[in-house]
């Protein structure tokens, strides 16, 4: 869903929610291009293989962390501020998260032996690891974004470089070996009832997220600053708290998805997001989310997000070079931005 609860003019005027229309038809236009682009690729692809449970399975768990960052990104672009660091937070909190796993179960010395010991326990530490990390990079993000009164777009993306940079720092630039095994057996390559458990998790925390922007008050107060901080704040609501916790929430996102990572290649992969962000922020914007705040709809981000994931396993499938994949994540958010100029209606001919 769209939301718009809790939107206030410069006055502090509640605001008439106007694009609940919209919202549903957003939805359905996103689900509408996605399975065109599956019907595609299996109809150019070699016998139908892209429908296969494999390939389905597969396009399932690679959406999973685009699906978390999406959610975490839907909350700050309605509270009228942008994350560029989401991409480096989940590599960060992915590296923090394998750490922690391979010293409670052992350490490096007895996993590299294969002698693991309370693997149970060390995929809880990991994940709480993660999550942990992830916050904190939001939390320094918001801090420094409502207490400095630094633009959003400068913080993150200088966090976006720091959090690569320690990320690289904590592991020599190599990523970390001899996760226990059971890391992706219990979790990223185990399934319930055919659907990847990593997905099952994103959709979960994506209903949940869903729920608290409709019918909370800090979903509410989150889309209230991103229409008019000024009128929110003359209504009473804390702008800055709020600010502060959207961008730890986008920060817990980060590391549940890079927890979930590990997962599922039993390793990190330091180099793998580059395309990260774009991919989760072209799905956001495309699902209905103001790009200037006011508006949000985690159910349109979330389905949005399976559009770069099923294009990139289609190019994949009918042998498309990265760089070309690369190519045409840049136009999905080009188009991406251009579509919401055009719900805005600021896209006026000179």
């Amino acid at each position: 869903m769209t939301t718009n609860a809790g939107i206030v003019d410069e006055n502090g005027v509640a605001v008439r929610d106007r694009w609940s229309f919209a919202a549903v038809s957003t939805t359905w236009y996103v689900l509408a291009a996605v399975v065109l682009l599956v019907v595609v690729f299996t109809v150019i692809g070699p016998e139908a293989r892209f429908v296969s449970v494999t390939n389905l399975q597969a396009i399932g768990r690679n959406s999973a962390g685009l699906l978390l960052l999406a959610i975490g990104l839907a909350f700050v672009l309605g509270a009228g501020h942008i994350d560029l660091s989401v991409g480096a937070n989940l590599v960060l909190s992915s590296v923090v998260a394998a750490k922690t796993v391979v010293l409670v179960s052992g350490g490096s010395a007895a996993a590299a032996a294969g002698e693991y010991t309370d693997t149970g326990l060390a995929i809880v530490a990991g994940l709480v690891a993660g999550m942990v990390a992830g916050m904190l990079v939001g939390l320094f993000n918001g801090l420094l974004v409502t207490r400095l009164r630094i633009n959003s777009f400068v913080v993150t993306l200088g966090t976006m470089g720091v959090a690569t940079g320690l990320a690289q720092v904590i592991t020599d630039g190599a990523n970390v070996p001899y996760l226990p095994p059971s890391l992706q057996s219990t979790v990223g390559m185990r399934t319930l009832l055919a659907v990847p458990v990593p997905l099952v998790v994103g959709l979960v925390v994506g209903a949940v997220a869903a729920g608290v922007l409709a019918w909370t008050r800090f979903g509410r107060h989150t889309l209230a600053i991103g229409s008019s901080a000024s009128g929110s704040r003359r209504a009473g609501v804390r702008v800055e708290a709020t600010a502060t916790k959207v961008f730890v929430l986008c920060g817990l996102m980060a590391g549940v998805a890079g927890f979930l990572d590990i997962t599922r290649f039993g390793t990190t992969a330091i180099s793998g997001h580059e395309t990260s962000m774009l991919q989760a922020l072209s799905a956001v914007i495309i699902g209905g989310t103001s790009l200037f705040g006011g508006r949000a709809s985690v159910v349109g981000a979330m389905s949005a997000t399976f559009i770069p994931t099923v294009l990139l396993a289609g190019f994949v499938m009918v042998g498309v070079g990265s760089f070309y994949q690369n190519i045409a994540i840049g136009l999905v958010l080009i188009a991406a931005v251009w579509i919401d100029g055009v719900r805005r209606g600021q896209l006026v001919p000179r």
